[in-house]
This record gives C-alpha cells, structure tokens and sequence, in this order.
C-alpha cells in the first residue's frame, strides 16, 4: 500500500537504473569488480525495504489492535463504575428506609409501654385510694365506689357542662337585647345629615353640576335605606333575641339551679372519700354517695334539648346584631356625604340644649351642696 510499504513501481525503477549503470561500467571499467558489487548493493536496498515494510506493518496492525482493545476496557471500566453508583444509591436508600422503620418501631413500642404505664399507674392508685390498707373489703363496696365514679364522669359532668353553655347564651342574647335602643341614635344623626324632614330630605350642597348632583342622589338613596334599616333594627333585635318561653323560662331555670347545686355538693362528696383511709369508713362514703347519686337521678335532670333551642336562637340574635352594627358603621360615612348647610340648624339646636342641660344639672349640684351646709 501507499502508506506503509515502498511502491513497487520504485524498486522496479530502481533495478532498471542499476541494471543500466551496470552495463555502462562493464563496458568501461572491469566487467567482473563492477558488476558484482553492484549485485550486492541491489540486494541490500532490497533486503532493507523489505524489513522496513515489515516493520511499518507490524507496527499498524499492532496500533488497531490496541484501539480496539482500549475501547473495550473503557467500556468495562465504565460498565463497573456506573454499576457501582447504582448499587450504592439503592444501598443508601435501602439503609434509610430501614431505619425509618426503626424508629417508627421504637416509638410504637414507647407508646405502648406509656399506655401500659399509664393503666398501672391508675389501677394502683385506684386500689390504693379505694382499698386502704391490708383489711379487706366487700364486693359492694368496690361496686358503689364503681357506680359513683363512672356517674360523676360522665353524666354530673356533662350536665354541668351544658347548663353553664346554656345560661351563658341566654345571658348573650339578653344582653344584645338590652343594646337595641343604640342603632335608633344613629338613625336620628342621619335624619339630621339629610335636613331633618325625611319626606323632603337633602344631600350634599346641591350642586348644579350634572356630575355632583348625580352622585348627591346616589349618597341620598344610599343614606335614606340605611336610615330605614336602623330604625328597624330595634323590633329586629327585639324578635330574634328574645329566648322562646318552652326553651327557658323560671321554671326552667330554677331547676336547673336545683341540679347544679346538688350535682356540685355530690362532687364533693366523692372527694372526700378519697380522703379517707380507714376502709369501713371509706366505703360508709361509697354508700353514701351512691344514695345521692340515686337522688340526682329521680330528678330528671336534662339540658340537652333546652341548650340546642338556645345555641340556635343566640346564632340567629348575634347575626341579626352584627348586620345592625354593619349599618351603624356605614352610617358614619354616609352622614359626612350629606351634611351641608341644611344639617347646622339642627346640630346647633342639639348643642344648645346640650349646655342648657348641663347648666341646670350644674345649678341643681350647687344648691344641693349649700342645702347640707
């Protein structure tokens, strides 16, 4: 080939040059000295480009090979590494997860063990407190203490509970009953805003701009609704706070009172009985406080029905309320829109008579104080 081996072309023009010098020297010098040298140097260059194609050759062949062979191990190399980082990464993962789910195990076992302790602890303080002591007791003994102390929880509790929520919405509802009369002064400042006369009521400065006047008469409609609104606030307020007379009326309350006051000297009773620790006397105080619990029971002490019907009318008081102080807030703003030159007759009168009251009241205080002296 062109690029490793010596172009036979070359060697063949070689010989013929040799071949040509070697008959021109044998017919000019010595035949014999001539031509023999001149065999042997032919035979030299052509042992030496022989060897030297050879060497290019192996060299070649080698150097593919060896690519070949590199690219390969590059490859595996590479395979192993990729292979590895694989490997490590689910390692990692598998090792978090396990000990996730070992702490999520420790904790389960740490809950499992305080409820366990929590039960232990109030076994034994429970036998402790009821049995005192090393003197045994009667089954009807453990079994007052038993009746007494599942009643007090949950059926004294949660009466308790729910008269006290019933009694304060009653109490709620009576009190924003009582602020009704507050909505009818803030009425009487807008009609002083509009000129005082609501059948011919005025807003603004009455402007001859179409723009001004346009927007006089939107204040004069908005203000005059809300007027309207707030004077019926009071009646609104009146009908939607007043509690239903089957919901809660006297009666009703006085036995509630009656409940509460027994209900409350039987949680006292059964905490003294904890005090006690001769067992004879303590279960004479189960056996006591069974009978009262007996008694509470004949009294049909019952609020549940009473306390929805109040929670329901206190919910629709509030509502009806904080609509009524909605409006009272806007009236403030709409008053300042209308109020012009028409409102200051009514504001001075209302000034006049401000410091005429005061001025009598001041007169009265000053008599009074000289009378004692």
């Amino acid at each position: 080939t062109m690029g490793g081996r010596l172009p036979l072309a070359v060697i063949a023009g070689l010989l013929i040059y040799i071949t040509g010098s070697l008959s021109n020297h044998i017919q000019e010098d010595d035949p014999t000295h001539l031509a023999v040298n001149n065999v042997r140097n032919v035979r030299s260059a052509l042992k030496e480009a022989i060897v030297e194609n050879k060497k290019k050759d192996g060299k070649s062949s080698n150097k593919g090979k060896g690519n070949k062979n590199g690219r390969q191990r590059n490859i595996k190399k590479k395979n192993i590494r990729r292979k590895k980082k694989i490997d490590k990464i689910k390692n990692a993962k598998k090792s978090a997860k396990n000990e996730k789910n070992e702490k999520t195990k420790i904790m389960q076992r740490r809950r499992k063990q305080k409820k366990k302790d929590k039960k232990a602890y109030k076994d034994q303080s429970r036998q402790t407190q009821t049995c005192s002591g090393i003197t045994e007791v009667d089954t009807t003994c453990l079994e007052n203490a038993r009746f007494v102390l599942v009643f007090e929880a949950n059926q004294v509790t949660n009466y308790l509970k729910q008269s006290k929520i019933l009694i304060r919405h009653d109490k709620q509802t009576s009190n924003k009953q009582g602020k009704k009369g507050e909505f009818e002064e803030a009425a009487r400042h807008m009609l002083w805003a509009v000129g005082g006369n609501i059948s011919n009521p005025k807003c603004g400065s009455n402007d001859t701009s179409l723009l001004t006047r346009a927007k006089e008469t939107r204040d004069l409609q908005s203000t005059l609704s809300n007027y309207e609104k707030l004077l019926n606030c009071s009646a609104k307020i009146q009908e939607a706070c007043t509690t239903p007379n089957k919901s809660y009326n006297v009666t009703i309350a006085a036995k509630i009172k009656t409940c509460n006051d027994t209900m409350e000297e039987f949680k006292d009773e059964v905490a003294s009985c904890f005090d006690l620790e001769d067992p004879t006397t303590q279960c004479a105080c189960w056996d006591k406080a069974k009978v009262a619990m007996n008694n509470i029971k004949k009294l049909k002490c019952s609020t549940k029905v009473n306390q929805k019907e109040i929670a329901i009318n206190k919910n629709s008081c509030v509502k009806v309320f904080i609509d009524c102080k909605k409006m009272e807030d806007a009236s403030v703003e709409l008053i300042y829109k209308c109020m012009d030159d028409h409102s200051m007759r009514l504001i001075n009168q209302t000034a006049e008579s401000l410091h005429s009251g005061a001025m009598k009241d001041t007169a009265m205080l000053l008599a009074e104080a000289e009378e004692k002296n």
